[in-house]
């Protein structure tokens, strides 16, 4: 059985399975992007770069997310902006370069560990997903907010907080959603009250 074919969009940031993310397009390679998939009625896939360069471009990382474009309009300044939803993690297999420098990742999926409800002794998490959420101009649906699942609070935190590429990329790679959030505890500072 042959692995998908994807473009790959190497993104400082990640998006998880049921996370949204907005982007600014412009460059000619990923106006590209855009067209194939939308054509193909397909997705492409987000991966931290890869402190590499090959032809001037950065190389994607081993795993990423698939996205859908679920929105997209032209900018003001003329760029095209899309908005995408993140479907299923994976992990890349192989990788190939395009003339026009985009990359293109043939992709096995990612076997998701099992969901949990985010233990009490991490409860303040959800407070802080809420109030990042609560911050941003993506249109989460309140319906699609899942604050008691391990994997839905570990993969918002990763995609809204402040982390570096390194620590994303980590987290993104992680296949416990539970260890995802133990992991992510430490590294905020939050006050006792």
């Amino acid at each position: 059985m042959n692995n998908p074919d994807y473009p790959l969009f190497p993104l400082s940031s990640v998006v998880f399975p049921g996370g949204l993310m907005a982007l600014r397009i412009f460059e000619p390679r990923y106006l590209d992007m855009v067209s194939i998939c939308m054509k193909g009625h397909t997705g492409f896939g987000i991966c931290a770069p890869a402190s590499e360069t090959v032809g001037g471009f950065s190389a994607p990382r081993s795993v990423g997310t698939l996205v859908e474009i679920v929105d997209f309009d032209r900018l003001d300044d003329g760029a095209l902006g899309i908005r995408v939803e993140g479907k299923r993690r994976f992990h890349v297999v192989s990788t190939r370069q395009a003339d026009n420098g985009l990359w293109w990742g043939s992709v096995e999926f990612a076997a998701e560990s099992a969901d949990s409800n985010c233990p009490p002794e991490l409860s303040e998490l959800k407070q802080i997903t809420a109030a990042l959420i609560d911050n941003t101009e993506l249109p989460y649906a309140p319906d699609a907010a899942a604050y008691e699942s391990a994997s839905w609070l570990s993969g918002r935190l990763t995609e809204l907080l402040p982390f570096d590429s390194d620590t994303k990329h980590n987290l993104l790679a992680t296949d416990d959603p539970l260890m995802r959030l133990r992991q992510i505890r430490p590294m905020l500072e939050i006050e006792s009250e």
